[in-house]
């Protein structure tokens, strides 16, 4: 049964002194976003934004993950919720530098591409997914991470 929360994660990679930014493009919406989903029975958050990652990339699940402060609320309606009406969306980033070759493409989407910052706002179509994005630069940039997880 689906829990009542959503993950969001961002994949990134350091390219020489510049970060790029993973996003995909959803079969069903058409819409770039990145890396997204709900938590199955008694799954943790941080549990389902690796499992996530893991099924939406098929990666090993060796990547370092980070959680960001950024937090929207979603309309349950989206999600076949009539209650609650609004459900979390907690936002995570993880850094694919070591394992870069190892992305490939689940059957949810049919593109995926790594952007600079500037590229990836202009191609998100959710709100949600630009404020994340937006923190992740500037941690970025000032050297603000903090691995929750290491795997």
């Amino acid at each position: 049964m689906r829990q009542p929360f959503q993950i969001l994660v961002i994949p990134f990679i350091k390219n020489e002194d510049k970060y790029r930014f993973g996003v995909l493009l959803r079969k069903e919406e058409e819409v770039w976003q990145f890396v997204a989903g709900g938590g199955e029975e008694d799954e943790s958050i941080v549990s389902t934004a690796r499992r996530e990652s893991a099924e939406e990339l098929n990666l090993d699940k060796r990547f370092q993950m980070y959680q960001l402060d950024s937090l929207a609320h979603i309309p349950g309606y989206h999600f076949s919720f009539k209650r609650p009406y609004v459900i979390p969306e907690y936002s995570f980033a993880i850094d694919l530098s070591v394992c870069l070759s190892d992305v490939k493409l689940s059957l949810e989407h049919k593109e995926f591409k790594w952007v600079s910052y500037e590229e990836a706002f202009k191609l998100l179509a959710w709100d949600s997914n630009k404020t994340a994005l937006y923190e992740l630069n500037e941690r970025l940039k000032n050297h603000d991470m903090n691995v929750i997880e290491k795997g």
